[in-house]
């Protein structure tokens, strides 16, 4: 159970690694094949749900900040989320694929009020489909595997600064009192 938790917990610090490490374990003998995605995939589903729920409870308050709302204008607000209604799915399901887009995507959507159920849906599904994959993968190739996509996966410090922006902006947001956001006239209701 401990190492179920482990490899659930570990995705939210680092999605590949946990995976990879996932696999190792698999591949050792010290963990069942099912236990090990199932551990992976809960824990990403649930930080790429965590990422929508930010972007929905805290992006109002970004707005209100000039810098934020000149790059968001109330007509492009508009229009990502008639284009996110559109191709949600193809969207989500992409973004779990290439590497930088779903932190944006992810957030942004909860920001333009995409329905929970709507993002939940479409994330599961990238997560069942990758997960099984990364995880299977280094379980079978192991080493030759992780050599492989190491460059790929690279050190994390670009995400981890990511991540340090947007609780900084987060944070920030927190203490202000009240939103002047420019787009609360405009808000679309979740449906």
């Amino acid at each position: 159970m401990l190492t179920f938790l482990s490899l659930m917990f570990g995705t939210l610090v680092s999605e590949d690694l946990a995976c990879m490490t996932a696999g190792l374990l698999i591949q050792r003998g010290q963990i069942e094949v099912s236990s090990a995605v199932l551990a992976c995939t809960l824990g990403i589903f649930a930080g790429d749900v965590g990422l929508w729920a930010l972007g929905r409870t805290f992006g109002r308050t970004a707005l209100a900040w000039s810098w934020v709302a000149r790059c968001l204008q109330p007509n492009r607000f508009r229009e990502f989320r008639s284009w996110l209604d559109r191709h949600a799915g193809w969207a989500i399901v992409a973004s779990r694929f290439l590497p930088g887009t779903r932190l944006p995507l992810y957030v942004i959507a909860g920001l333009v009020e995409l329905p929970a159920t709507v993002f939940a849906t479409w994330a599961l599904l990238g997560s069942v489909l990758w997960t099984p994959a990364l995880v299977l993968l280094t379980a079978i190739a192991g080493d030759v595997f992780i050599g492989r996509i190491s460059p790929l996966v690279g050190s994390g410090l670009v995400a981890d600064i990511v991540a340090a922006a947007v609780m900084v902006v987060l944070l920030h947001g927190m203490r202000s009192k009240g939103s002047n956001a420019p787009l609360a006239r405009g808000r679309h209701s979740a449906a």
